[in-house]
């Protein structure tokens, strides 16, 4: 690392520099502002440095648990996978720590915002450069605690919810709330409490594989320690404990069917969200996957020591990857049908950022979607370019969605509401914000050349791959297409809806502007950063490829063979059959959202009618597909169930019982304390008295005259000779 700095220093100064940031903020409220960004700033250059490292093989050894029968040691995993996403994630983290110093400038309360802030990217950096699951999870924990304060990070708000225009009337009470305050400690509370659903059941598999294995450290597991592979397939382990760790994923990254928390993630301040969805907490559960996906492959090949991404690995006969092929089915299906589900409900969604949201969950599914089918095609030997695919996915979506949150945080810092139908008309008064935002959207919609096209375009070609050589793959395939068509609708409809059309008069309650503007330099800084990148990412991936297959050192030949292998497979077969459909895709889901609000964007909106088909269509969308309802109508029918309980069982019978008992025993408890003082302290005071009086008698006879002694004594023996006189037969 730079300068031979300990590779720890990368978990240790965000950690460490959270807890220094109250302390820097008795002293000094613009350098407590600031502090985040500089020991990230920090931190980021040393990632950054970790590159000439990749492939050491002797990492240093801390010693952190030596009990008998647990060895935990503390190092640093420095494989292409962990070294690229610490890039990532301190980069992004760097430019969203700039970006809140001026959008919390007029906030109360930042001591506690920037702690968390720093403590959720040093939780990240934790979770991904940690070479053993038991400090990985230590870091996984940090940021569901620093999400569960930062959502609901407004707790203390007093007016009332603003109300969305395009709602429907909440009948649940569980959802009706008297004041913002309540509805973001609501918020914060779902997304943790959702989350922990994911982390216990991990946190099982992860001492399911400990049982096994003996080990935490990732590269054991790869080198198939203890021959753990075959051992829990053998058991019929295998495949269960795969599945409670990818739970965890599943909770993290908000996949099907836990999915419901990140839409509700948005009632913290904008840099929250754009730090939850680009750089931290949903990256991990993708991360995790991906890291599992190497060590299984690792693991699953008769000399695998490294865990690095092999092409043409040879199975082991017995128990190779075909026993974990149904694991990495189950991977792809979820991550497609959350690519496509939750990409519908983008479509109708009202909340500007909530938009932005379910675009977040739909390609964490395309990840997630590129890492199962990976995983299913590494049975024929080769997995490499679909696992390349989702990394590089994960990237280009980390950049662009940082840029649309960052610019989504500007709109609304301006115009005083989160509601898009409360918008309209910014394109002319915030001209920066609409050109960075539109390069976002297109990168999100996979609109050529921008970032998001070259990764998404990738997992739909390997789906398709998939879709050829199994029936179940068109499954898959089909619902890959057809995300990237309402995809690239609700893209366009959002730009239309915010930029184009009529200004309303009135934006929020409160005017502290005449008109809304662009925000500052501080704002408006790292969303040129983020929008430069999304135009040249694919100048990038090359080099990102190099590193992550491990291709050895980057040379001009090599980049110019990438990039033209990148450009050429979408114009010739078998890669331009997936291009053409996707851009089939791209077309229907494009144009109609173009005609209708872009296009006549200043006529009202008559495409959904009052009743029919595609009303229904719209309120089964509008609802989430029922789903987070049907969580909600189940905890109110439990709440409802404790309480009838409480009423006619608890109250009347077990606390009855409870009551009666406790009369009886102590009406008991009276007579047994009669018989005490009445009986056995009547006795034992009778004998005591008995015995004080025979005691006063014999008193009586002590008179203190040696006379009367002296007459005793004579008389005793006199009584002792007539005794023993008559003993002896004399008298």
């Amino acid at each position: 690392m730079l300068f031979g700095l300990p590779y720890y220093l990368i978990l240790v100064i965000p950690l460490a520099g959270s807890l220094l940031v109250p302390v820097v903020g008795r002293y000094s409220e613009r350098l407590r502002d600031w502090t985040p960004a500089i020991f990230m700033g920090i931190t980021m250059v040393l990632c950054w440095s970790l590159l000439p490292d990749l492939g050491i093989e002797h990492m240093p050894h801390y010693e952190w648990i030596n009990i008998p029968g647990l060895y935990v040691p503390f190092e640093v995993l420095l494989d292409p996978l962990s070294v690229v996403m610490a890039i990532l994630s301190s980069t992004l983290c760097f430019l969203i720590y700039v970006y809140s110093t001026e959008y919390m400038a007029h906030e109360g309360d930042k001591n506690r915002f920037f702690f968390l802030m720093l403590m959720f990217g040093g939780g990240m950096l934790t979770l991904v450069l940690s070479g053993n699951l038991l400090i990985a999870f230590i870091g996984w924990e940090i940021m569901g605690l620093c999400s569960y304060g930062l959502i609901g990070f407004w707790n203390d708000k007093r007016n009332k919810p603003e109300e969305d225009p395009t709602g429907y009337e909440q009948s649940n009470p569980l959802l009706q709330f008297e004041t913002e305050g309540e509805y973001n400690t609501h918020c914060g509370t779902k997304a943790f409490i959702v989350t922990r659903i994911g982390d216990a059941l991990m946190l099982a598999g992860i001492l399911l594989l400990f049982t096994f294995t003996g080990s935490f450290l990732f590269t054991d597991l790869a080198s198939n320690i203890n021959n753990w592979w075959g051992t829990m397939a053998s058991w019929g382990l295998l495949i269960p404990a795969l599945i409670l760790i990818f739970a965890g994923a599943i909770g993290k990254s908000g996949q099907a069917p836990l999915q419901v928390w990140l839409p509700e993630a948005m009632a913290g301040p904008t840099a929250v969200s754009a730090l939850i969805h680009a750089a931290t907490m949903v990256k991990a559960g993708v991360y995790i996957t991906a890291r599992f996906l190497l060590t299984i492959t690792s693991a699953t090949t008769t000399s695998g020591h490294e865990i690095a991404p092999v092409s043409g690995f040879a199975p082991l006969q017995t128990f190779g990857i075909e026993m974990a092929v149904s694991f990495f089915i189950i991977v792809a299906v979820v991550g497609a049908i959350t690519a496509f589900m939750t990409a519908t409900m983008g479509m109708v969604s009202n909340e500007l950022k909530q938009v932005l949201a379910f675009s977040t969950l739909s390609q964490l599914g395309y990840m997630i979607l590129a890492l199962g089918t990976g995983g299913i095609l590494a049975v024929n030997g080769h997995y490499d370019q679909a696992y390349l695919s989702g990394v590089l996915h994960v990237v280009s979506h980390g950049a662009f969605k940082a840029l649309l949150f960052l610019a989504a945080g500007g709109v609304i810092h301006a115009v005083h509401t989160k509601y898009m139908s409360k918008m309209g008309g910014l394109k002319e008064s915030m001209p920066k914000t609409y050109r960075v935002m539109l390069i976002g959207v297109l990168a999100l919609a996979g609109i050529p050349p921008m970032s998001g096209f070259w990764s998404k375009d990738s997992i739909i070609e390997y789906t398709y791959e998939l879709a050829v050589e199994y029936s179940y793959g068109i499954f898959l395939f089909g619902l890959a297409v057809f995300a990237a068509a309402c995809t690239i609708f609700y893209s366009i409809r959002l730009m239309g809806i915010v930029f184009h059309g009529k200004q309303p008069e009135h934006h929020g309650e409160e005017e502290h502007h005449n008109t809304p503007h662009d925000p500052g330099p501080a704002m408006m800084i790292p969303l040129y950063i983020l929008a430069a990148f999304t135009i040249i990412a694919f100048l990038v991936f090359p080099l990102i490829q190099a590193v992550v297959l491990s291709e050895g050192p980057m040379t001009t030949e090599l980049f110019m063979e990438i990039l033209s292998e990148m450009i050429l497979v979408k114009l010739t077969m078998p890669g331009l059959i997936p291009f053409a459909i996707t851009i089939g895709a791209l077309l229907l889901g494009g144009l109609p959202a173009y005609w209708i609000y872009i296009k006549n964007a200043d006529t009202p909106n008559t495409v959904i009618p009052e009743s029919g088909a595609r009303r229904g269509l719209y309120n089964f969308l509008k609802h989430r597909w029922y789903i987070n309802e049907s969580y909600y109508w189940f905890v109110n029918k439990f709440l409802r169930f404790a309480e009838l309980w409480r009423v006619k069982v608890d109250d009347p019978v077990i606390d009855g019982i409870d009551f009666k008992s406790s009369g009886t025993a102590q009406t008991l408890s009276r007579k047994i304390r009669w018989f005490d003082d009445n009986v056995v302290d009547g006795f034992a005071e009778g004998i005591s008295t008995r015995s004080v009086e025979a005691s006063e008698i014999g008193l009586e006879s002590q008179t203190g005259r040696i006379n009367d002694y002296v007459g005793v004594v004579i008389f005793g023996i006199g009584l002792l000779i007539i005794i023993g006189l008559l003993a002896m037969g004399v008298l």
